[in-house]
């Protein structure tokens, strides 16, 4: 669709006058949607004549329902949109000349400043309605080349705009836009949003769509963006770049950001090249398999992260085979692990539940009723017999306390680790025995207590044990400091060379109160757990086993502290070692880590990478990306509506202070909740800043901050998501139910 030059000159001429303009202009001329009927009320006339503005009003929409809108003179001025920044109020009746009055009075006093071309917008109320959605021309906030669609299903015309409804936003190719198959409602608001396009050459623009209840489209908004430039082909090219090399994949691809390893919680959505290469070296080459094999688990043969337009994706065939024990029969384990992406396929927003939902990896309480519910009939009884079978080996080795205590001890001795040299051929052996010693040993700790958290859930979720008795194990596993007196190295974004450590900030780090210990069982509970684990093939009492699992839970803290206290060390060396390349600090990001440990590096070469790598990752920025590739297309990408983790209890409400790598914790305001991308270990002094509640857009509810969150007592909501969390704005005020598991803005 092309827009002609008679309606662009048309468009040109009333398109800043303002909402109502700009409606009434398109009214007669939209065939994908329609503008619900409508009059302006200017301010002078308001003042001036208001019974007789209120009698039109009652006349015009006489026992209807209205919508009284917002057309400030300066709403949508050319410098820039103001949406969202005035009132709207909605579903009033137009016979009740008194709700008419105050809501015109609500709207006008919202403006910033008075301003006699001002309007208040009166229109008939679209209902019943089924869908709200918000469209753009163009992705924001870098204005890329997709068509953005946001939309919301229910009653509400504003579910989308008061940002506190579950949203699901489709990104769509504009170069593919009109072949794409998508869901109708989306298609008809994609089709809606190109038509108006078209229509008024705005480029970039937005729309507000209600969908009723009958499939009509009704046009709500409709107006012009103020958007940096961006370089489309770039862009294109790029996504273009990552389809074939999905497309030359021997199998199907099924990647993720979050399955295993949690690498956009550990690195964040799209790092800088040196910390995904690093954390790449460090744990995804080889550490994780080699920790997965010492429980018995079968381990990877290859590489678990995979990078497309610098995300990092986790291999999910190579980690789900890895999660099988290495006793299994090869067979049972293939069609086992094609299962379990089929099921990932099939539902998608487990994809950061995995071991919990998807992948049987490890043995618990109630284990045939756990499978038989998620793989009815796709396997034989002898098979899920012959999984339970083998599955006992890593158990048995998870809850083997000696190896709790001689990983413990290790990570004792890590924290001795020296600084490593500067020198290309050192640093790089330092980082070498890093990778097999501390960062394989805290994978097999994790795994550890991965196994040992499935067990404990298994326990409560069969009535073996006291939901608030595991509560209490948690905390009181993750009260206490760890690595007294050494974290001065630690660092706010472990792997990113740019982010401060504590020593440059000068805080003196604070542990949250201690938990008291947990109450152990009761005798009959006490009882009815020791026989369910001799169900299992353990001798065991429970006091046993919850010391354990306190234990192993310490072992996982203080292993993580240790590996992350030694990457700093580590990146403490490459920052020194770029200087003597002739490299600024923050620049070094900008490098691979194999480019800083060149031992023949050109200075000229490394500035030119440095630029080129820049270049690249805003190209790359551009390009959207899923939470999960399941194929090889991507001119369509859907982030559904976030299913966050709720950690805490109680009620919350305060003011968001959204926070960074290089935010400095004096900046960040007491009381308020903490919003992050992704949180890691050295974001700890988030604590010492008092907040209400954290909420993250990535993590689960085994995460790390989960678990430190829930020592302190500090409630979190975790994994709300890409595109909620850019929603929510610094400054802005959350209310978050803990009980009723919901959250609102405002």
């Amino acid at each position: 669709m092309q827009a002609t030059a008679d309606t662009r000159d048309a468009a040109d001429a009333i398109r800043w006058r303002g909402k109502r303009a700009m409606l009434e202009w398109l009214r007669p001329r939209t065939r994908r949607s329609l503008v619900a009927d409508g009059i302006g009320v200017a301010r002078t006339s308001w003042r001036s004549a208001r019974g007789e503005t209120l009698d039109t009003i009652a006349r015009r929409f006489a026992g209807a329902r209205i919508a009284v809108r917002s057309d400030a003179a300066d709403e949508d001025a050319a410098g820039g949109s103001d949406a969202g920044r005035h009132r709207s109020v909605l579903a009033v009746d137009a016979a009740d000349g008194d709700a008419v009055a105050r809501a015109i009075d609500a709207v006008f006093a919202s403006y910033a400043r008075s301003d006699p071309r001002d309007e208040v917008f009166v229109q008939l109320q679209v209902a019943p309605v089924r869908h709200a959605c918000v469209a753009f021309t163009h992705a924001l906030p870098d204005a890329a080349p997709y068509y953005a669609v946001s939309i919301a299903a229910g009653p509400r015309t504003d579910a989308v705009t008061r940002g506190d409804a579950d949203v699901d936003t489709w990104y769509v190719a504009r170069d593919r836009a009109a072949a794409v198959t998508l869901p109708r409602a989306v298609r008809d608001c994609l089709d809606a949003l190109r038509e108006v396009e078209a229509i008024t050459g705005m480029q970039p623009c937005e729309i507000e769509l209600a969908l009723d209840v009958g499939g009509s489209a009704w046009l709500l908004q409709a107006r012009a963006l103020a958007c940096p430039r961006h370089d489309a082909h770039a862009t294109t090219t790029a996504r273009h770049a990552v389809e074939s090399a999905l497309a030359r994949e021997v199998a199907p691809p099924l990647l993720g950001m979050m399955p295993d390893w949690n690498p956009a919680e550990l690195l964040g959505e799209h790092p800088r090249p040196l910390a995904r290469t690093l954390f790449d070296r460090l744990v995804t080459r080889r550490a994780w398999s080699i920790g997965r094999a010492a429980l018995g688990h079968a381990g990877g043969g290859r590489d678990l992260l995979r990078f497309h337009a610098g995300r990092p994706y986790v291999d999910v065939r190579t980690s789900f085979h890895s999660l099988l024990p290495a006793s299994l029969d090869a067979d049972l384990g293939a069609r086992l692990v094609d299962a379990a992406c089929a099921r990932l396929r099939a539902q998608p927003h487990l994809h950061d539940k995995v071991e919990f939902e998807v992948m049987p990896a490890a043995l618990h309480f109630g284990f045939d009723a756990w499978f038989a519910a998620r793989y009815a009939g796709a396997f034989a009884a002898v098979d899920v017999a012959a999984l339970a079978c083998a599955l006992r080996e890593p158990m048995r080795r998870a809850l083997d306390r000696s190896r709790t205590a001689r990983l413990h001890a290790s990570f004792e001795r890590d924290l001795r680790l020296q600084a490593p040299p500067a020198h290309d051929g050192a640093l790089a052996r330092w980082l070498g025995r890093l990778e097999l010693r501390t960062a394989a040993r805290f994978a097999e700790a994790a795994r550890q207590a991965f196994m040992l958290e499935a067990m404990m859930r298994s326990a409560v979720e069969h009535g073996l044990l006291d939901a608030a008795i595991l509560r209490q194990l948690r905390s009181g596993a993750t009260a206490g400091r760890v690595g007294d007196g050494d974290d001065d190295h630690v660092r706010a974004g472990t792997f990113e060379i740019a982010a401060p450590t504590r020593r440059e900030w000068r805080l003196v780090a604070a542990a949250p109160a201690l938990a008291g210990p947990a109450p152990p069982p009761r005798a009959p509970v006490a009882t009815r757990l020791a026989a369910a684990l001799r169900g299992l093939g353990v001798e065991a009492d429970a006091h046993a086993l919850c010391a354990h699992y306190v234990d192993v839970l310490r072992t996982r803290e203080f292993g993580k502290f240790a590996l992350a206290r030694a990457v700093s060390l580590g990146l403490d060396a490459l920052g020194e070692r770029a200087r003597i390349c002739g490299i600024a600090r923050d620049d070094a990001g900008w490098l691979e880590l194999d480019a800083l440990l060149d031992p023949f590096a050109d200075p000229h070469h490394l500035h030119a990478a440095v630029a080129a790598a820049r270049r690249r990752h805003a190209v790359e920025a551009g390009v959207r990306m899923p939470l999960l590739i399941d194929g090889t297309r991507l001119d369509v990408v859907h982030h559904a509506a976030g299913q966050p983790n709720y950690v805490g209890h109680g009620r919350i409400h305060g003011r968001v202070a959204r926070i960074e790598a290089t935010t400095h914790p004096a900046s960040v305001p007491l009381r308020s909740i903490v919003a992050i991308a992704s949180a890691d270990p050295g974001y700890d002094w988030i604590f010492q800043r008092q907040p209400r509640a954290l909420l993250t857009a990535f993590g689960g509810p085994n995460s790390h901050m989960a678990i430190r969150c829930a020592a302190a007592g500090v409630p979190a909501l975790l994994g709300v998501g890409p595109d909620a969390f850019r929603r929510i704005g610094g400054g802005a005020t959350l209310a978050i139910d803990f009980e009723a598991r919901t959250w609102m803005k405002g």
